[in-house]
C-alpha cells in the first residue's frame, strides 16, 4: 500500500494535510489514553490512593500507553495509515476530512473496515 516511492508521489498539499491530521489523530489518541490516567488522579485526590502509588502509575502510563502513542507517530509509518486508523477508530470524524484528501484514505479505510 504504503511504499517509500508512494509517500513521495503524494502531491505536496495532500502531505501537509495528511501532518496535520495527524498530528490530530495523535492528540486524539494521547487524550483517550490520558483519559485512564485522570481516573488514577481522581482517586489520589479522593485519598484513595497514596502520592507513591500514582507516582507508580503515571510511570507505568509513560512507559506503556505514552511509549506506544510516541512510537506509532515517530516510527515512519506512512501517515494514510495512521490518519485511516483514528477515521477507522472514530477519533477524527470524517466529515473533518477535506474532500481532496479523503481520496488518498480510502485504501486505509478499507484496509480497517475490513479486518475489524
Amino acid at each position: 500500500m504504503a511504499g517509500t516511492s508512494e509517500r513521495a508521489e503524494l502531491p505536496k498539499a495532500i502531505k501537509r494535510a495528511l501532518r496535520e491530521l495527524a498530528g490530530r489523530a495523535h492528540e486524539a489518541l494521547l487524550r483517550r489514553a490520558l483519559t485512564g490516567l485522570r481516573r488514577e488522579f481522581d482517586a489520589w485526590e479522593r485519598s484513595e490512593i497514596d502520592a507513591f502509588e500514582l507516582t507508580e502509575r503515571v510511570h507505568k502510563f509513560h512507559q506503556g500507553p505514552a511509549q506506544e502513542i510516541y512510537l506509532r507517530f515517530s516510527g515512519g509509518i506512512d501517515l494514510r495509515l495512521l490518519v485511516g486508523y483514528c477515521v477507522h477508530e472514530g477519533l477524527i470524524e470524517r466529515e473533518s476530512i477535506p474532500a481532496e484528501v479523503f481520496p488518498y484514505l480510502e485504501t486505509a479505510l478499507s484496509f480497517y473496515r475490513e479486518n475489524s
